[in-house]
């Protein structure tokens, strides 16, 4: 178990503390105390409800910078002291490979008592996607030229075994508020704006395989961006595959393979460089559809084909609304990450998917393709 590390920053103190804006802690900094209990709900170890033993339990802060990783006991407890007062986002985690489970559950804690704060983390059982969005580099590396032909989308596959994408399909959702809220979480599909498919057919041919524990980088255009958009930018001529749009003024990287669309938006895979949804499918069903509020056409593509959702955005605004159901992300990364920042979002563990991009995503300073840190 990593021993809990309290930084005790006092900022504004003394004659200051007016100026700051600050509110002043309820009790003095570091007295709070946590006794957490994780316990498995879905009837992995047991039909009873236990404590899930050995769990990997990260903590964050969202009023300051603070960020741990523990371990429960062998009856699923936690407990943390000195912690300052402020909120908490908790999440335990374990996989159980023997049924390609994950138990995971998530909790918010407000701490501003000296006394034990107890409580219990339920936890329950999520499939494990055999593939899974790792990395997402959206944001634009130059802020001058506005650059950011620089994007990828990076896949993962968590799996013991070689998986053949032949057929599967790349979506964006859409940029335009088509459904809204109530429809959004009644619809039994993701609406996609733009749609690019790995060359192959699902099941019949063998042309795209990703081994266990690789890394494939799907690039807007695959080059060497430094040499366009300045020292920021990321070089992606070593790209697995490459976004291009034959009917469009695309660039074509003819030493890397090709997804192409299938829908006419655009003239590229862009991504928005602020808030939108990417989501993988293995592409073995999907409509066309078209909106009287919004220009189109639209794919409708069905939730239960859908094998990895990620939903992101750098700031939750009066006028914010989700692009992807909560059934499929129920939560948002990005959380803070400007445009033109030069920087991405890649999941904490690969592989590591509890269906909330807003735990199992972080900022990153810069983009990894490839995974190569």
């Amino acid at each position: 178990m990593k021993r809990l590390l309290v930084i005790i920053s006092i900022a504004c103190a003394g004659a200051f503390m007016s100026s700051c804006g600050l509110d002043k802690p309820d009790i003095a900094e570091g007295r709070c105390v946590l006794v957490l209990q994780a316990v498995d709900t879905s009837g992995v170890f047991t039909e009873d409800w236990v404590g899930v033993a050995n769990a990997k339990v990260e903590i964050t802060s969202s009023t300051f910078a603070y960020k741990n990783i523990f371990a429960t006991d062998d009856m699923g407890r936690i407990v943390l002291e000195g912690l300052p007062s402020g909120d908490y986002y908790i999440q335990a985690s374990m996989r159980n490979e023997e049924r390609n489970l994950l138990l995971t559950g998530q909790k918010k804690k407000n701490l501003r008592s000296e006394a034990a704060v107890k409580d219990t983390l339920f936890m329950s059982g999520v499939p494990m996607s055999p593939l899974v969005i790792n990395e997402i580099y959206y944001a634009g590396c130059n802020g001058s030229s506005f650059y950011f032909y620089d994007q990828f989308v990076e896949l993962y596959n968590s799996t013991n075994d070689t998986l053949y994408l032949d057929g599967y399909i790349v979506c964006r959702s859409q940029q335009s508020e088509v459904l809204t809220a109530a429809q959004l979480e009644t619809v039994d599909f993701a609406l996609a704006y733009y749609v690019y498919q790995f060359p192959g057919s699902r099941g019949v041919t063998h042309e795209c395989p990703i081994g266990p524990g690789e890394y494939l980088v799907l690039a807007s255009d695959a080059v060497d961006h430094h040499y366009y958009g300045g020292a920021l930018c990321v070089d992606l001529t070593n790209a697995d595959y490459e976004f291009f749009n034959a009917l469009k003024n695309d660039f074509d990287n003819p030493r890397v393979p090709n997804l192409v669309p299938i829908t006419s938006t655009g003239v590229d895979f862009s991504l928005n460089l602020g808030h939108t949804g990417v989501f993988v499918a293995t592409g073995e069903e999907y409509t066309f559809a078209e909106y009287p509020s919004s220009p189109g056409p639209f794919v409708q593509v069905p939730l239960r084909t859908i094998l990895d959702a990620v939903e992101y955005s750098g700031s939750q605004g009066p006028t914010f609304r989700r692009y992807l159901t909560l059934r499929i992300d129920a939560g948002l990364g990005g959380n803070g990450l400007t445009r033109y920042s030069g920087q991405s979002i890649e999941r904490k563990t690969p592989g590591f998917d509890s269906n909330n991009s807003s735990f199992d995503f972080e900022n990153l300073g810069a983009p990894t393709p490839g995974y190569s840190h």
